[in-house]
């Protein structure tokens, strides 16, 4: 116990003597209003700062971990997806559509069904439009089936509709005819 309070009294008089040197300098107070007003952009302004930084370096890495699948956030019953806008119409990968409902038919008769409402992209994937997919959906001998019936519904409201009201803000309200 004597060393620690030794150790403290030895202390204090170092730093009674360091600030009393400074004092006789005459950049005593100068000094310390400049610790208190550094101490206090620390204690205020950084912490905003830090947290902004942080925030940003979060998104960046979010952005690039993410960027693959960046509009391809669509699932339904568990089964992604892949809808893609092209600023004309939406299409969705005929593959996770299959997967939804359950079926396996050959892509020539699939594309048939969507006649007119197909594409394959540059790697060779079997595209249909949202669109004709809610037609053909509607008018198919499973129409009463209620998975059918869900995700109807879904591609209506949950695609269609957002993807609407974005044309409408950009001021496109209804995509090219044909």
């Amino acid at each position: 116990m004597k060393d620690a309070a030794l150790r403290s009294v030895l202390l204090a008089v170092l730093i009674a003597g360091f600030l009393g040197w400074l004092h006789a300098l005459g950049i005593g107070l100068k000094l310390l209003l400049a610790t208190g007003l550094l101490i206090a952009f620390v204690a205020l302004v950084m912490p905003y700062l830090g947290v902004r930084w942080l925030d940003d370096a979060v998104q960046f890495v979010r952005g690039l971990f993410w960027a693959r699948e960046q509009g391809r956030f669509h699932s339904f019953k568990g089964v992604p997806l892949d809808i893609q806008d092209d600023g004309r119409h939406l299409w969705v990968a005929a593959e996770g559509l299959q997967r939804v409902l359950g079926t396996q038919e050959p892509e020539p008769a699939l594309a048939a069904r969507h006649a007119g409402g197909w594409r394959r992209t540059d790697a060779g994937v079997l595209m249909l439009r949202v669109d004709a997919v809610v037609q053909v959906l509607s008018t198919a001998a499973r129409r009463t089936d209620p998975s059918v019936q869900r995700l109807r519904r879904y591609f209506e409201r949950e695609v269609l509709y957002p993807a609407r009201q974005r044309r409408i803000r950009d001021g496109n309200p209804s995509p090219p005819s044909q």
